[in-house]
């Protein structure tokens, strides 16, 4: 199965309005890649779609746990890191961990990639709004995931916490190894 091509081809439907024929294709890309998984480096694909095809479903946490298996077979795979970090600003509201994956991960490997280097001002300037949105606006609420940083913290406490909530993650994906405490 061509999973670029039917993923493509279910994303045009999900356009067009054609939500159940668009489902039908995603689950099969999905049946097929549980079907080929063998344990090889092929895998890394097969679980890259899969989070692909959970993206375009709108299960966005369900995507994170298959970028993840993929990262824990390579953990420099390079399109699971974008999506995982494209997840965590759009989809979750975390900046903070989109920036942490694009500043420290995404950027070193292809440091001339505007894409990359757009989205983390995105994710830096959602960062800022978070900690300080505009007045007249409700407070930003905490990110329960990341509230272990009190108000009373310093900005270096934060930081370190967040550092830490991004290596957590990554290590969830199983063989992760920090490098020199970056993520």
């Amino acid at each position: 199965m061509e999973y670029e091509t039917n993923l493509n081809k279910a994303l045009d439907l999900i356009a067009d309005g054609e939500e159940r024929k668009s489902e039908r294709l995603l689950q099969g890309i999905i049946d097929d890649v549980k079907a080929k998984l063998d344990g090889t480096e092929g895998d890394i694909n097969r679980y890259y779609f899969w989070g692909r095809a959970l993206t375009a479903m709108e299960e966005p946490e369900q995507a994170l746990l298959k970028f993840e298996k993929a990262l824990g077979l390579d953990t420099s795979h390079e399109p699971s890191l974008w999506e995982t970090a494209s997840i965590f600003l759009h989809e979750l509201d975390r900046p903070e961990s989109a920036q942490a994956l694009l500043a420290q991960k995404l950027l070193p490997m292809n440091p001339r990639n505007a894409l990359y280097q757009e989205t983390l001002k995105a994710a830096e300037f959602a960062v800022k709004l978070k900690k300080s949105p505009p007045s007249g606006t409700a407070a930003a609420k905490p990110d329960p995931n990341i509230a272990k940083a009190k108000s009373g913290d310093t900005a270096g406490e934060r930081e370190k916490a967040l550092k830490e909530e991004a290596d957590a993650l990554l290590r969830e994906a199983g063989k992760w190894e920090a490098e020199d405490d970056e993520i």
